[in-house]
Order: C-alpha cells, then structure tokens, then sequence
C-alpha cells in the first residue's frame, strides 16, 4: 500500500469516531520531503518580528462577527475545533524544518469547505504574536473568501498580474483578523490560468517568504477536479493541503488528487464533514 494510501485511508478511519454536527479536519502525513526556502539570518529575524509587532491593525472582527462567518478564534467555545486547526499548523510547521513556507489548499470536488479551512489555517498562524499569515483567494469563478472578508469589489490578484507598474502592496489588505493579510481575487476573469503562469505570479509567491521570515502564505485553490489553475498552483507552492468532504467523492476521485499533487508537495489530507 502506497504512503498516499495509507493517509487517506487514515483519514477515513478517523471520522467515525467523530461526534455528529462537528466538523472534523484532521491531518495525516503523507510526505517528509519538502523544497525549502532560503534560510533568513538573525538579523532578518529581529527585524521581521520587529515589523510585524508594530503592524497597523483594521477594525477587529467582533465576537459576533467571527462566529457568523465560521472563523476561529481564541477562548472559542468549541476548543476541539480550535485544537485542531492548532495541530494541523503545528505538523506543517514540523515539516517545514523552521523556514517559512507557502500552503496550498485545496479540495477533491467542487462540494466542500475548502475556503474556509484555508481561512481558519490562516487565522490560526496569526494566534501567534510573533508571526503573520497571508491569505490569497486565487479561485477566480467562485471567490467566497472575498465575501467572508467583506472585499468583492476590491482589487486583488488578477488586477496585479495584469498590470505590470503594480506593486504587490497594493492589492494587500488588513482584515479583521490581527496579524493577518488578505489578497482578494479581484474582479472575474476568463482564462485566469493564463495570468498564474507568468513570471510575475512566481515572483509574487517567492517574495512572499522571501521578505519576512515569519510570514506563512496560504493560497485558498479550486478544487482539483473543477480547475487547471490548481495544477498550475501548485506548482509554486511548498506544500499541499487536501481536503476530503466527507461522502462526497469516491476513493477513486480521492487517489487521483493525490497523484495529481504529487507526493512531495503533498503535506497531508484533511477530512471535512459539514
């Protein structure tokens, strides 16, 4: 049996144990090998950590707010969920070998919450003070962080990639969330694997861990079945995050997004039920 076997079939395994009503995202490894960064000196470091204490905050999401957009948060009265999402950025974290790194996430089939697990990871590398998470909506036709985050109109991603005076700042935003940036889509577009392809996309991926050594991208992907954009994606990325809606794609669907991904850009699978 394959490693991508065996993860998957843990995966499954696991979600039996799992109370009803409760979403359940857990982790399992199916990949020690993962292309790393260039590592930052002492200096780089104090600076960054420097920056990201003095970083200019929006308004804070209220209580309200984070519950009704189905985001974590601390002292949350569901601490499994919280947990969770806590171990799943600890084993990334683990396979990173301390250097930052850019996340993927991505989903079987169009039917599931990938988004919002893409979110939640985010917001949970940004529970720690001495880092920031960069959240990027790339789904182009179906940009539901945009709405979470209150940006449909904004400029984002594509307007980026297709002007080439732009700086990346300028699509980078400060959300509700502290510690956390978001780079909205950015007003549909056709074709939008085109744009992912060029040399300034790739360039925009490896700044992001290359400028501060404590900044963790998460890039929020189509799923693998409805998109050629995520092939491409993933490409750029380090790692990949799976997820599995739970009695919505076969085994078969499941393997061949494995294979697809890779073995070793895949990071690990997550079961979603909800």
């Amino acid at each position: 049996m394959s490693t991508l076997e065996k993860a998957y079939l843990k995966a499954m395994k696991i979600s039996e144990d799992v109370e009803d009503h409760e979403k359940k995202q857990l982790i399992e490894e199916a990949s020690e090998k993962l292309p790393l960064v260039t590592k930052k000196n002492s200096k780089d470091l104090a600076d960054s950590r420097t920056g990201i204490s003095q970083m200019e905050q929006a308004k804070n999401f209220t209580l309200k707010e984070l519950q009704d957009k189905s985001l974590i948060y601390p002292g949350m009265k569901n601490s499994t969920l919280l947990d969770r999402y806590r171990t799943l950025r600890t084993k990334l974290l683990s396979l990173s070998r301390d250097q930052n790194f850019v996340t993927l996430v991505t989903s079987v089939v169009p039917e599931s919450n990938s988004h919002l697990i893409a979110a939640n990871l985010a917001a949970t590398f940004a529970l720690d003070e001495a880092k920031t998470s960069m959240l990027i909506e790339s789904n182009i036709r179906y940009p539901h962080l945009n709405d979470i985050f209150e940006m449909r109109e904004s400029r984002g991603m594509i307007d980026f990639l297709e002007n080439e005076e732009w700086e990346s700042g300028e699509v980078l935003y400060k959300t509700g969330i502290p510690r956390l940036r978001f780079v909205p889509s950015g007003l549909p577009r056709e074709n939008s694997a085109e744009y992912f392809t060029t040399d300034k996309m790739s360039h925009f991926v490896r700044e992001l861990v290359g400028r501060y050594p404590d900044r963790y991208p998460i890039i929020n992907a189509p799923s693998i079945e409805d998109s050629a954009d995520t092939r491409i994606l993933i490409e750029l990325c380090d790692m990949v995050v799976l997820v599995v809606p739970y009695g919505k794609c076969s085994d078969e669907e499941v393997m061949q997004a494995c294979l697809a991904i890779g073995e070793d850009k895949l990071a690990g699978v997550v079961l979603d039920e909800f």
